[in-house]
């Protein structure tokens, strides 16, 4: 007889026992028998691309670089593995899943090394900078410009820098080479030590180094007149400008517009992008999986609605494969429009992947499909898969395909008439889709942001209709127009149907206990979540109560440790102490507010600035219910006084040796070591002595965008 397991064949003469397999015991039966059931419940198309995804984060997760040694034990494992994989059954699946694993993690690595790129090292130093304009992004008061093909002070470096431009600046032209006076600095590592970690994104990036123009800039050099990708950065810039000045001055829809046609945030009030993210509606901000999912479907039915009139056409061509064309033509323009960001790039994958789908008459709606579109996002950018919009975009996907094929065939009645099921299955599919969604992207939404909005649901539900029936339409339309000058129209009928999201999220986020702000979630209930959220949608039968359990393990993970006492910004510009009343008080640099609104989030607690604190000229101090304080040193005469506190940040002041060994603070961090640590955090026991210490540079370890090779 003849029997497989997946990607392993053979053939043996040996009876099958009553119990199981050749030679099994029960339990080696059992085993066999579940291996079986994993394939054959979806095959690996579905499952490998997680186990690959599962390797790019484990290796972005080290604290430690591996070393030539230990990517030779990794690659040795799978074919030591292999000598009993060639007998099937249970060792066959462990071998694949293994070597899937270390083929993400594999490549994760390959890509980081890739991206080996200078880094600035010196902290807010002045230079001038001469570069090629790659990208202009709009902000609320002026630009953000990205500059490749650098050179610094006259040396050539292959560095990208990204400065911020003031308005009375102006914004240079994409393509040309520009020269400005910068301040500089290198990427920031985390604000907290396990939270976002944007020096990890601009390695892979490439982006050396960050800052701010202190003078208006000088264009050297005109674009060159080849430049596709410039010419296309000018038209979204003037396509963004005709945008806003189509409607009033001021009008907050117009930013709304930008934002939802050619992917300019900028200009949107911070009040009400506040407003859209209490109310669980700042998914709508960002062109993602929704919007791209909308203009496909609406291209799709167009097309093919429009063909279908002509019978002659409808009957003799496959008219199906014709619109899935248009639509994957439609939302390629859409991608290249909106500046083809990370997330619209991961939305384009799994909408061009749909389609395609459709093309070789396949079904749209997979698992298999999800995990393919995973395994693209991961192998293109492997960085992207410990963002929150990965996560967020691919669970939502994961789960809302799991569910609705549970529910194949639990429709409507087919006898009810028409006039009543469609509005009906509309209804039932915006809510139950909403839902969905919103549990599944509960977990990492607490993880990233640290609140969850309690009424995303009758948000959604009032919004999204009008996103996807009205808004969406009129901005295709708008879109269309914008070269010959005829958008106005389209684009007030489209402020309409903004204005009504934007008086939906001013409304909910009003509403009391609008959102529930929760410590942060540690990585392992990171993990838990999506694991569990995996095995809900990839096992069968009741194995996916063991899902259930590590899901609803992740989400009760962020109460197991308690909050730090104290935390200290990357640098310690800024340091925060828990008072005894309850929230942080907050001293060091008042425009920190960044580092104040991350500690806000990853807390749940208020932080406010000067709270409980006690400055002078040579610092400032705070008590600790123990008697001892924390201090902040700003200049050497007060470190000896200082000495006396259990905690002491002396970020600006040199330490000596002789200083160090007879300061009585439990704890002593000076510039040295803060540029190593970065971000801190710190649990005090009830004499005021450290008993744990967490940092950012600890958690980091010495890996390529960390500093180490």
């Amino acid at each position: 007889m003849h029997y497989s397991v997946p990607g392993v064949g053979f053939i043996t003469s040996r009876p099958v026992t009553a119990k199981g397999y050749p030679g099994k015991g029960r339990l080696g039966a059992r085993m066999e028998r579940a291996a079986e059931r994993f394939r054959q419940a979806a095959g690996w198309g579905e499952r490998a691309p997680w186990l690959f995804v599962a390797g790019v984060a484990a290796y972005l997760s080290l604290a430690f670089e591996p070393s030539p040694a230990a990517w030779a034990a990794a690659v040795a494992a799978p074919a030591v593995c292999a000598i009993p994989a060639r007998r099937g059954g249970i060792a066959a699946v462990a071998f694949l899943a293994l070597f899937a694993v270390l083929a993400g993690a594999a490549w994760a690595a390959f890509s980081a090394h890739r991206a080996a790129h200078p880094v600035w090292t010196q902290s807010r130093a002045r230079a001038e900078v001469e570069g090629r304009v790659a990208a202009v992004e709009m902000r609320a008061r002026g630009s953000r410009v990205t500059l490749d093909a650098v050179r610094l002070d006259g040396a050539d470096t292959p560095m990208r820098v990204r400065v911020n431009l003031s308005a009375r600046h102006g914004a240079p032209r994409p393509g040309a080479r520009v020269i400005l006076a910068a301040v500089l600095y290198p990427p920031p590592g985390p604000a907290y030590p396990g939270g976002y970690d944007f020096g990890r994104q601009a390695w892979f990036s490439r982006l050396g180094a960050v800052g701010y123009a202190s003078r208006a800039w000088r264009e050297t050099a005109p674009p060159e007149p080849w430049d596709f990708a410039a010419r296309l950065q000018s038209w979204r810039g003037e396509a963004a400008r005709r945008i806003l000045a189509a409607l009033p001055d001021g009008d907050p829809r117009a930013a709304i517009a930008a934002a939802l046609i050619v992917g300019e945030r900028g200009a949107i009030p911070g009040a009400l992008a506040e407003a859209y993210r209490a109310s669980g509606l700042a998914h709508m901000l960002a062109i993602s999986g929704l919007h791209m999912g909308l203009l496909a479907g609406l291209a799709f039915l167009a097309v093919r609605r429009g063909l279908a009139l002509a019978p002659a056409v409808a009957l003799r061509y496959p008219i199906k494969k014709w619109a899935a064309a248009c639509a994957l033509v439609l939302t390629a323009a859409y991608l290249l429009i909106s500046g083809a960001a990370v997330p619209t790039q991961r939305a384009f994958v799994m909408a061009a992947a749909a389609l395609l789908a459709v093309l070789l008459e396949r079904s749209p709606f997979s698992l298999r499909l999800v995990g393919a579109a995973a395994l693209a996002v991961a192998m293109i950018g492997p960085e992207a898969v410990l963002g929150a919009s990965f996560q967020m975009s691919f669970a939502a996907a994961a789960a809302l395909i799991a569910v609705y094929e549970a529910l194949r065939g639990h429709g409507l009645p087919g006898e009810w008439p028409p006039w009543l099921r469609l509005p009906l299955a509309y209804a039932g599919g915006v809510l139950l889709t909403t839902l969905v969604a919103s549990v599944a992207t509960a977990p990492f939404s607490l993880f990233h942001f640290g609140r969850l909005s309690l009424y995303a649901l009758p948000a959604n539900l009032l919004a999204l209709p009008v996103l996807g029936l009205w808004v969406m339409p009129w901005g295709l339309a708008a879109a269309l127009a914008l070269p010959f000058g005829a958008a106005g129209f389209p684009l007030a009928r489209m402020a309409e149907g903004i204005g009504w999201i934007d008086h939906v999220a001013a409304m909910v986020s009003a509403w009391p206990l609008h959102q529930v702000r929760v410590p942060q979630m540690p990585g392992f209930g990171l993990a838990l979540c999506a694991a569990g959220l995996l095995f809900c949608a990839l096992a069968v039968g009741r194995v996916r109560l063991l899902g259930a359990l590590a899901l609803a393990a992740g989400v009760a993970s962020p109460w197991v440790f308690p909050l730090p006492d104290v935390l200290i910004a990357d640098g310690g510009r800024a340091v925060a102490v828990r008072l005894a009343e309850g929230g942080y008080g907050f001293a060091g640099d008042e425009r920190a507010e960044f580092v104040r609104t991350m500690w806000r989030e990853r807390t749940a607690a208020e932080v406010r600035f000067g709270r409980g604190w006690t400055c002078g000229m040579s610092g400032c101090a705070v008590a600790l219910p123990s008697g001892r304080g924390v201090a902040a040193v700003r200049q050497a005469e007060g470190l000896a006084a200082a000495c006396a506190e259990a905690a002491v940040v002396a970020a600006a002041v040199p330490v000596t040796a002789e200083a160090r060994a007879g300061c009585g603070a439990a704890l002593l961090l000076d510039a040295a070591d803060l540029a190593r640590h970065g971000a801190v955090a710190l649990w005090l026991d009830g004499e005021g002595a450290v008993r744990r210490f967490d940092s950012a540079g600890l958690r980091r370890g010495r890996r390529p965008w960390g500093g180490g090779q």
